[in-house]
């Protein structure tokens, strides 16, 4: 088995039964001091996000585990759950202990999609090396990687996989539709002390991250789904290295592609499971690939509203039927249409032409009336999750606006 084989081999390494395909979650937030600063990341001469992660894990038993982003943003990851009810009682039991913690230390929730007060320069950085790399290599290949890094937080939903075909066109619906998300999901609507307007900006912030890892599929020239994975590996092993493992899989600095650095270790016969593991987390597009589908796109929506990125991607995703009435449509989008409709998501004006000489607002539309089928067609009355937040979206707008 050649290397290319072996990628490939991992990626579909944990195929389920169509029934017994699960979904998680990773949930981020901010959080703010009770003098209207962020809580400090690193430990210091007050309270930190690092003894918060502490407390929060020490409390967490058996409903998932706790994470900082770079800039002390907390992050929930779920267990994988079968159906959005379970998995939204593990979501109400990691805001409860959260709530609990908070108050107890006199902090503030912030459930914005980006940082509303403060600058990249006014939060340190953790002090991980892994996140110190990530810090110089993205000044290098972008503009607003520290924006990204301290002042960001989104609801990423990860799905199993049931088969390559199954992975081909859940990925490349995602890709396509990514704009529709970008709209619904947007609320980030302060930067710097200052509204943001109508600019999507945490899609902004994501797009001028990192040229090489970051954005949509399609970016990257992978236009169609067929050989997904094939066209995957061929992008991700072009891409420079954030960080590489040594032989103890400790986190060191690299100056090789990840391919150049996959290509020596399959040649000296130490290619690891663990090495292919951290090349595919160095990829950051919207949607990617590990051992199942990320979907990467939405802002943290508000609190209360956390289910319906969850529940907008399982309805378009998960459901055959839907999905593939989707993928019919969008696989005869022009890549300059879809090009257009990507750029059309960095501003939230849905009178926008996109695809097919349609509005915005026409694909949101109809994205979001597929989800909702979708989630009516798995009969577990998961269309709660979504139906009422996209009711007060298309009425009123996106949060970003609201607000």
């Amino acid at each position: 088995m050649n290397l290319r084989d072996k990628i490939h081999s991992y990626i579909l390494s944990h195929l389920v039964d169509p029934t017994e395909r699960t979904i998680g979650v990773e949930e981020e937030c901010f959080l703010y001091t009770n003098k209207n600063r962020r809580l400090p990341v690193n430990p210091c001469d007050e309270f930190s996000a690092t003894d918060l992660l502490a407390i929060m894990n020490e409390n967490v038993g058996n409903n998932g585990i706790y994470s900082l982003e770079p800039g002390g943003q907390l992050e929930w990851s779920s267990l994988p759950y079968r159906d959005l009810n379970t998995l939204f009682s593990a979501l109400s039991q990691h805001k409860q202990a959260l709530i609990e913690v908070v108050n107890a230390n006199d902090l503030r929730i912030i459930s914005y999609g980006v940082e509303p007060n403060f600058a990249p320069n006014d939060i340190d950085l953790i002090n991980q090396l892994k996140y110190q790399l990530m810090n110089a290599n993205m000044e290098q290949n972008g503009t607003m990687g520290q924006w990204m890094m301290r002042n960001t937080t989104s609801v990423q939903v990860n799905f199993d996989i049931t088969s390559e075909r199954d992975l081909e066109d859940m990925i490349f619906v995602a890709d396509c539709v990514q704009p529709v998300c970008a709209y619904l999901f947007a609320n980030s609507p302060f930067q710097n002390g200052s509204p943001t307007g109508t600019e999507n900006i945490r899609n902004v912030i994501w797009e001028n991250t990192d040229n090489a890892r970051c954005r949509n599929l399609i970016d990257h020239g992978i236009e169609s789904p067929e050989r997904m994975i094939d066209q995957y590996i061929d992008y991700i092993m072009t891409v420079p290295g954030i960080f590489e493992l040594d032989e103890h899989a400790i986190i060191v600095a690299t100056d090789k592609t990840m391919g150049e650095r996959l290509v020596d270790l399959e040649r000296s016969g130490k290619l690891r499971t663990v090495d292919i593991q951290a090349t595919l987390h160095q990829i950051f597009t919207n949607v990617r690939l590990k051992h199942l589908v990320e979907v990467r796109g939405a802002d943290r929506p508000p609190m209360g509203y956390e289910m319906a990125p969850v529940a907008f991607w399982t309805g378009i995703l998960t459901v055959e039927t839907v999905r593939n009435e989707c993928l019919s449509v969008v696989k005869n989008w022009s890549v300059e249409d879809r090009h257009t409709f990507n750029k059309a998501s960095l501003v939230l004006d849905d009178s926008q032409m996109g695809p097919d000489g349609k509005s915005y607002g026409h694909w949101n539309q109809w994205v979001g009336d597929l989800a909702i089928t979708g989630l009516k067609e798995r009969g577990l009355g998961e269309e709660k999750f979504f139906e009422e937040f996209f009711e007060i979206v298309m009425k009123k707008g996106p949060f970003s606006l609201q607000a």
